[in-house]
């Protein structure tokens, strides 16, 4: 059995202090690529008998459009409801039930939303009740959990998943001799998945959303997010939409899911006490004869250029707060390495931030500033909040703010202020990839974008950046024609 040997790397941990030492990490990751193009990615550690499995699939809510926002996250939910042959007692009864479900709720769609005359309210409520004997019906042939049941029997742990803007995964962690386990059944969910209770689960998603919005600033910053991004699907949050939600089919759900879970469109991940080639050959058996699918064509609209500032102005019961937003490169750019270093210059107790803002005007009761590269824009934003207890207001932080801006761009920020947000940075960056469930999550999300490599790529451009490049890039993206401003006030 042979495979790939891509990389192995030492590099230096330096730790904040006044003096530093050395410790190396070697970081060994191997690769196949099966012939329907699912990438297996593969770090070996051996200090416990366990196995961190992730599988990664190239699809988040950048992927969608106006009228099925948030079918990202509600796929996210749907693969957990079991195949054929997972969570059903007699498959054909229950395909049986499916089918009638999916024809009424056909029914009940049109009748809602497509007919331009009043909708027949007593035909909606007959169907609906229909649907729900069906759905009671249907309920004898679920079991329900029966994947998470599945794992934690043979000892899984940490089972999960998250959709977000860019890739969607699903994780479990197992012993070692388990790991067969975890290619059968997510071999099974890529090749089989059967979306049972799918209108159901599309109110427990809402119901989801609804418990976000009942979050004080929800709205505020949801509109003030799709202000900032005035083109790109960036533009929704992973919830998406909840007008979306409630007309979203069971057609939109199937094209989407033919789509996007292919394997050519995936990366898996493992992580520990393995053995590549046995990782390898039990690939082929359980994903091998997956079909490979249509290569999925790229986000066609990036965010174009913002040529004047935008300002949002809003009430809530919330704190009142500052948020000034601007745009930045993509991940990949070469100015996007100089981001953290910013970040680590203007946060925490040591940083500008607190120091002005805080302590020495007592203007806010908090400040930080936090952003860089998504897969197709960036955005980094400064947020603060006044001390209304001292009658500090919204416009005196905003002041504040930009005055800290312009310093960053007519200041050079000291050696020893840079170096300190180095070592501290590269020993987080290096300590999260000694974590086997970060260092899976990092390798199979990068691999999807830049390919992993990039991790160290990055890593190695934040350590080559300058105070000259923090003032070139604070002059070239913190301007007024590039920046949205968000002014949230407590609402009396």
């Amino acid at each position: 059995m042979r495979w790939k040997k891509v990389f192995v790397l030492t590099i230096l941990f330096l730790f904040t202090s006044t003096f530093s030492f050395a410790q190396t990490l070697k970081l060994d990751v191997k690769e196949y690529t099966l012939k329907n193009g699912l990438k297996i990615l593969m770090v070996e550690r051996h200090e416990i008998p366990r196995v961190v499995c992730h599988i990664y699939y190239k699809v988040g809510s950048v992927n969608e459009h106006p009228g099925i926002t948030g079918i990202s996250h509600l796929h996210e939910h749907m693969m957990f409801k079991g195949t054929k042959i997972m969570g059903v007692s007699d498959y054909k009864m229950d395909k049986e039930i499916n089918d009638l479900i999916d024809l009424l709720e056909e029914r009940i769609y049109y009748e809602k939303f497509w007919k331009r005359s009043k909708p027949d309210v007593k035909k909606i409520e007959e169907w609906q009740k229909l649907v729900d004997v069906l759905l009671k019906e249907e309920k004898k042939y679920i079991i329900k959990d029966d994947l998470w049941e599945t794992y934690m029997k043979n000892g899984g742990s940490s089972l999960n998943a998250s959709t977000g803007n860019e890739v969607t995964g699903y994780y479990v962690t197992l012993p070692s001799n388990k790991v067969e386990l975890q290619m059968f059944l997510e071999s099974d969910r890529m090749a089989n998945p059967v979306f049972r209770e799918f209108y159901s689960e599309k109110e427990v998603v809402r119901e989801e959303r609804r418990l976000s919005e009942n979050r004080p600033g929800f709205f505020f910053r949801e509109q003030l997010n799709s202000v900032f991004y005035s083109a790109s699907p960036y533009s929704w949050m992973v919830l998406g939409w909840d007008i979306d939600l409630q007309k979203m089919t069971k057609k939109d759900f199937l094209e989407y899911n033919k789509k996007y879970y292919i394997p050519n469109n995936a990366v898996a991940v493992y992580v520990g006490d393995i053995d590549p080639e046995n990782i390898i050959s039990l690939a082929k058996k359980y994903f091998g004869d997956i079909p490979k699918g249509v290569t999925p064509e790229p986000v066609r609209t990036y965010e174009p250029p913002q040529r004047c500032e935008k300002r949002v102005y809003g009430e809530a019961e919330a704190p009142t707060e500052v948020t000034i937003m601007y745009h930045t490169p993509p991940r990949g750019h070469p100015d996007d390495a100089v981001f953290p270093i910013i970040s680590g210059i203007m946060n925490g107790r040591t940083g500008r931030l607190y120091k002005s803002l805080i302590k020495e005007q007592g203007l806010a009761i908090s400040a930080y500033a936090y952003g860089g590269g998504r897969w197709y824009a960036g955005q980094f934003t400064f947020s603060a909040r006044p001390n209304e207890r001292k009658g500090k207001t919204a416009e005196e932080v905003e002041k504040a703010l930009y005055g800290e801006i312009e310093k960053l761009k007519s200041e050079p920020a000291s050696e020893r202020e840079i170096q300190k947000v180095k070592n501290q940075y590269e020993a987080n960056y290096i300590r999260s990839l000694a974590n086997n469930y970060y260092l899976a999550s990092r390798i199979g999300r990068e691999e999807l974008n830049l390919g992993w490599r990039y991790l160290i790529e990055y890593l190695e451009q934040v350590k080559k950046v300058k105070a000259e490049d923090i003032m070139r890039v604070a002059k070239k993206y913190f301007v007024k024609n590039n920046r949205t401003v968000g002014i949230l006030k407590r609402k009396k």
